[in-house]
């Protein structure tokens, strides 16, 4: 007796009313939504459920760049379309406001049919059909895939692909997810109607694995998090005077050659400034864990860890020297960011930081500690060179904006949609 006491409590006629009334609302979204007399774009908004990263700040700017745009839709999506629930994912960073932005979920009210949860336990297992239902003719995936979500929907597809560490580096990806990454990577490349690369250096690596030019757009990004983050205090633990990485300890950022060029220094009887390391553990970061460990009990390396935006722009802001020794790197905006702060900048010797940096940064192979202690010493020991080096990080940094960016992006919206 107690399922058919049940289903009589939640078959009244006011839950049977009150059910009909909010179906008609959902309805009247959707029809709301397709009759959108502006090019709607659906956006993947998954990176905005943890810290802020690459990706994520990417993201963020280009929607901060486009929210004001009065020919644009562009409709939020994250990881469900039911953010009611108390266990549901939270998005970790504020969506930027603005006409081109609306967030799009949904929340069953009590005094339905069912219960709450169970309606909401429906309208997920619904909301790749919702998704679809809205007919954007744009879906914008800006962290190299499209999500599940976008499965049954119909527009045109944008992805950026920030690099092919993937396929070039595949040594420096997880062993237990680069197969279903590379997959999954491989469908972007095929069903992508326009791809987006943040350099021309990586829109050339896609171009010689297949992929045709015309479906390959180089943006470059604007500047980093300086560009709108006042400095905080500097960390606690930082050194008086220090040098600079920035970047997760993982094999493509390459820490060890930095750590075995500060030893080549001291060998020399040269008294760097320390090196400050701030990013979290990446796989495989045992082996140099420990060799940081031992160069901190040695008194010349510090690692902080993840620091926030305001932290890190004080950081850029008191360098001496910023070091980038990546193995590869499909932008580098830690490039960006030292030079905006006006910090030198050494870089590895790759076309994509060639491109991004120029003339500004001083250039070694990633694979010779040994030309790395050459050309930091000689940057230590002029100060002339330093300052030289502050001036035209400045101006070259002034070459890359966000706005611009954005614009591209919409433009891009655009050409695939056409």
């Amino acid at each position: 007796m107690k399922p058919l006491r049940a289903l009589l409590r939640f078959g009244s006629p006011r839950r049977l009313r009150r059910t009909f009334l909010w179906l008609r609302e959902v309805a009247g979204q959707i029809r709301r939504r397709r009759a959108e007399p502006r090019l709607t774009v659906a956006v993947d908004v998954n990176s905005f459920y943890e810290a802020l990263t690459g990706v994520g700040w990417y993201l963020h700017q280009i929607l901060v760049h486009l929210a004001d745009r009065d020919d644009l839709r562009l409709r939020l999506y994250g990881q469900s379309l039911v953010e009611s629930d108390p266990g549901a994912p939270r998005p970790v960073v504020a969506f930027p406001p603005g006409p081109a932005i609306e967030r799009v979920v949904y929340e069953a009210p009590d005094g339905l049919v069912v219960p709450p949860w169970r309606a909401n336990q429906i309208l997920r297992r619904l909301a790749p059909l919702l998704m679809a239902a809205d007919g954007n003719q744009v879906l914008f995936g800006p962290n190299y895939l499209f999500p599940p979500l976008f499965r049954f929907a119909r527009g045109a597809r944008v992805a950026t692909v920030h690099d092919l560490g993937l396929l070039k580096v595949p040594w420096a990806v997880r062993p237990d997810s680069a197969e279903a990454l590379r997959e999954r990577l491989e469908r972007t490349l095929f069903e992508a109607d326009l791809l987006i690369a943040p350099s021309e250096a990586v829109r050339r690596e896609m171009i010689e694995i297949g992929v045709s030019p015309d479906r390959v757009r180089a943006i470059h990004h604007g500047t980093g998090v300086l560009a709108e983050t006042a400095p905080a205090p500097l960390p606690a633990g930082t050194p008086a005077r220090y040098a600079l990485h920035v970047g997760t300890v993982e094999p493509r950022k390459n820490v060890p050659t930095l750590l075995a060029a500060w030893r080549l220094l001291r060998a020399r009887g040269i008294d760097p400034p320390p090196l400050v390391l701030c990013g979290g553990w990446g796989w495989k970061a045992e082996a140099v864990r420990q060799e940081i460990a031992a160069a901190a009990r040695e008194g010349w390396a510090v690692h902080l860890g993840y620091v926030g935006p305001g932290e890190l722009a004080a950081l850029y802001a008191g360098a001496e020297l910023v070091a980038l020794p990546s193995f590869y790197e499909g932008f580098g905006l830690p490039a960006i960011e030292a030079l905006q702060a006006g910090a030198p900048l050494v870089a590895s010797d790759l076309p994509v930081l060639r491109e991004v940096a120029g003339d500004a940064a001083l250039y070694a192979p990633p694979d010779r500690p040994d030309l790395w202690a050459d050309l930091i010493s000689e940057l230590l020991a002029d100060g002339s060179l330093r300052e030289e080096m502050r001036r035209k990080g400045r101006a070259r940094a002034r070459e890359f904006d966000w706005r611009r960016a954005a614009g591209e992006t919409a433009e891009a919206f655009r050409t695939a949609r056409d």
